[in-house]
């Protein structure tokens, strides 16, 4: 009785910690999702960074404007011999002089390579802003996963609980019946076991709700130790149709979207490759200024020239060894790769589909057989109760009614919750969970 008392006690006060607990709705669950949770705030940091690089000051289309500016300062020995001869030596010659600049150098032509990489940078954009969304419907498939795990559980728990408190209320009529003859020691042992099963139970499911309790604060980026009662109110969707979601699905699903975008930005690789046959045309202008004290020694005492200079610029790599050639060839490969994952992701996901939609049906057809079972469990555990308290049915049989009461509560609350997460992950594959 010790060891039954001491896992009665934690299988009671371990989940509860906290005297008082928030209440839970799902609805607030997803509102701190999307708030809070890591893997959407670095999807919206990947956004960013995407719009960042398909701004024009990433794409080659603005000109490159360079300034520079020298100074020189020297000072030497010099011997200077004419062209007579004369030789005259001078001490300390100084140097000096300064200079600078300012130009404009502008691409006029690349094969093309500039406008390809500006589309593709616009495409990469909008891969990123597709991979947000896939990343929020996976945290709130996560999300919706979990709470109603966290709720399952809770309701798990109640039923465990009271499973434990009619084994406990077993065993004090037992082992009252047996000073008094009405029961055998045999009959007592086997009270006591079942009810100490009950507390394990109970200790089990409990474990289970804190473990999922952590599971969900961390998908929604707060303290994992915060505790809550979570309140659900499973009601399934009235109308599903398996033809609309799969029409749905091929137009409205995310991974789909972004495989079409892929082979976009496949085929502008390959453009983006293939402009290294092309010639290469750019254009350059600048404005220098120069000056220069040569000294007592320089054939000029002095030499400042400005001006502006301008050029145009043609360059054709004719042969480069056959990379561009491996490039292109590979670009191909990669469009026809993007092909071929187009095919897998769409069968996968019409397989994904059939597949929750089967589970969602079978679910349903269970919810309503264990609706049924749930009320004959529960007439029967009456009776065999109202017999076991006169003494005209014994404990293994009172005991058998109480465990087919269990089972069929568990088994609608499972099928309950299997369904409504069936009914998600349809609506996810659909597109239709941020809905």
């Amino acid at each position: 009785m010790k060891n039954l008392k001491s896992i009665v006690l934690l299988a009671i006060f371990f989940p509860l910690v906290g005297v008082s607990q928030e209440k839970m709705s799902v609805e607030d669950a997803i509102s701190l999702a999307l708030k809070n949770n890591f893997d959407i705030q670095l999807a919206e940091n990947s956004i960013l960074q995407a719009e960042n690089n398909k701004s024009i000051y990433n794409t080659g289309f603005l000109p490159i404007a360079t300034a520079s500016a020298d100074g020189r300062y020297s000072t030497s020995n010099a011997k200077i011999i004419d062209q007579q001869g004369n030789e005259r030596s001078i001490d300390a010659v100084e140097t000096k002089g300064y200079g600078g600049s300012v130009g404009l150098n502008y691409i006029l032509f690349n094969g093309g390579a500039r406008k390809y990489n500006y589309d593709k940078l616009k495409n990469l954009y909008a891969l990123s802003s597709l991979q947000r969304k896939t990343q929020i419907e996976n945290t709130l498939i996560e999300v919706y996963t979990t709470f109603y795990n966290v709720a399952r559980n809770q309701e798990q728990l109640k039923t465990v609980e009271e499973a434990f408190q009619i084994s406990k209320e077993r065993l004090e009529r037992v082992s009252a019946q047996q000073k008094f003859g009405q029961q055998t020691t045999l009959d007592v042992l086997n009270a006591k076991v079942d009810a100490n099963k009950d507390s394990i139970n109970l200790l089990n499911v409990a474990v289970l709700v804190e473990n999922n309790m952590r599971n969900l604060n961390y998908l929604l980026g707060r303290d994992i130790n915060t505790a809550f009662d979570a309140q659900a109110d499973v009601v399934l969707a009235e109308e599903l149709s398996y033809l609309e979601l799969k029409e749905q699905l091929k137009t409205n699903n995310n991974e789909l979207k972004q495989i079409e975008i892929n082979q976009s930005i496949s085929q502008q690789d390959l453009r983006i490759n293939q402009a290294g046959w092309l010639p290469s045309v750019s254009t350059n202008v600048s404005y220098g200024l120069n000056y220069s004290d040569n000294g007592p020694a320089g054939f000029l005492a002095e030499q400042q020239t400005t001006g502006i200079n301008a050029g145009i610029n043609l360059s054709w790599n004719i042969f480069d060894g056959g990379a561009t050639k491996v490039r292109v060839q590979n670009a191909k490969i990669a469009m026809k790769t993007q092909g071929l994952n187009q095919q897998k992701i769409q069968l996968n996901l019409e397989n994904q589909l059939a597949k929750f939609w089967a589970e969602y049906n079978t679910q349903k057809a269970i919810i309503e057989n264990e609706k049924i079972n749930v009320e004959i469990s529960n007439l029967n555990f009456l009776k065999s109760k109202e017999l076991f308290n006169l003494g005209r049915v014994s404990s293994l049989d009172f005991r058998q009614a109480q465990l087919n009461l269990i089972n069929t509560k568990l088994n609608l609350l499972n099928a309950q919750y299997n369904a409504k997460i069936a009914e998600l992950q349809l609506k996810k594959f659909a597109g239709l969970l941020n809905n």
